[in-house]
């Protein structure tokens, strides 16, 4: 195995994957549009060439989250609908304009806003119980009546459409009063992410806006695999060794020696750590891929490197795959987020671009 010409720490991303994933979302949501979304840099993968992917796999517009992200596609070369989910500034809203970016009113100062600036389109977010953003249902005649005809579009978000039915029950019972009440007409009606595309049909309206599905992640976040799901992992995170050495009974490792070996045993450095999003919550927890096996993180994740267990077969330059496939065996992200504490969604999100070079592969009719 050799080690990848593109530098120290590299992720690989699997256009293909992307395109199939939305193709899959797509059935599972039968005649109903799909908002791809591709906020913080789609979730580590890189927003333009995903967004590409996605729109060629039929996804009907995008979402992000700041306008900064929608505008880096429209100079991409993307015309598609963009929405932008969270609050703007006022000093932010004419570049949303320039950028024929939507935008969503979540209060009714938001609202207010928004109408002052009658080139926009706005999605009126309804709070029905995540308690983050969104008008309350009381306030909803308020809001549609100040965003008169920029009003293009109402959503909702779930709490926990990923672990509690009855509690996405009531997210959609109240939605469902909030439309009937308001008879919105031809404009667009969403609620459902990844979760929600996946398992509550009552939920697809005539929008769906999957994020972590299209990487061929697990919605759960920190457990269920991909494939239950007929999803593909889209990135593989690697590395290389860098060095190895023979460890005696006693022999330390890392800062603080947290561990130490039993028996003598081989070592293999790996020049990754938390500056390339490799958290340092995986210490003595993790295990990487090489030569086809599974091998121990041994004690603490640095800031540059980290040291693994490995075999005297083990040479300098073997590839390591931190995230992904490599023969028979697999690491998932969520395997990685649990171990580390945390969900899938942060373990791609916290790959550092400027520390880690992104490759894209694409063969097309996946």
């Amino acid at each position: 195995m050799s080690v990848c010409a593109s530098g120290r720490t590299w992720a690989e991303i699997d256009l293909d994957a992307v395109r199939r994933n939305v193709r899959t979302l797509k059935r599972r949501a039968a005649d109903t549009r799909l908002m791809a979304v591709v906020k913080a840099d789609a979730y580590g993968h890189g927003a333009l060439p995903v967004s590409r992917a996605a729109l060629e796999a039929s996804a009907d517009s995008l979402a992000v989250v700041t306008v900064e992200e929608g505008a880096e596609l429209r100079r991409g070369g993307v015309t598609v609908p963009i929405l932008i989910f969270t609050d703007l500034q006022p000093d932010r809203l004419p570049l949303a304009e320039r950028n024929r970016l939507m935008v969503t009113a979540h209060s009714l100062i938001s609202a207010r806003r928004i109408a002052a600036r009658p080139g926009l389109k706005a999605h009126l977010k309804v709070n029905t119980g995540m308690n983050r953003w969104g008008v309350d249902p009381v306030e909803v005649g308020e809001a549609r009546k100040i965003l008169g005809g920029q009003l293009a579009g109402v959503y909702t978000h779930f709490a926990s459409a990923d672990s509690d039915p009855e509690a996405t029950r009531r997210q959609i019972e109240k939605f469902d009063e909030v439309l009937a009440a308001q008879s919105f007409g031809d404009i667009m009606v969403h609620a459902s992410n990844s979760a929600g595309t996946l398992w509550h049909p009552r939920a697809r309206y005539d929008c769906v806006r999957p994020g972590v599905a299209i990487y061929g992640l697990h919605p759960s976040g920190d457990e269920g695999d991909p494939a239950d799901e007929d999803l593909r992992p889209a990135m593989t995170f690697k590395s290389y060794v860098a060095d190895t050495r023979k460890l005696e009974a006693g022999d330390g490792v890392s800062y603080g020696l947290t561990f130490r070996a039993s028996e003598p045993m081989f070592a293999a450095t790996v020049p990754v750590g938390y500056a390339e999003g490799y958290r340092r919550a995986l210490s003595g927890k993790a295990e990487a891929l090489i030569r086809g096996r599974r091998r121990p993180l041994l004690g603490r994740v640095t800031m540059d490197a980290c040291v693994f267990g490995v075999d005297a077969a083990v040479e300098v330059g073997d590839e390591v795959v931190l995230i992904g496939e490599q023969g028979r065996e697999r690491v998932l992200a969520e395997e990685v987020g649990r171990w580390a504490g945390t969900i899938n969604y942060e373990v791609t999100a916290g790959v550092n671009p400027r520390r880690v070079e992104r490759s894209y592969r694409s063969v097309q009719g996946s």
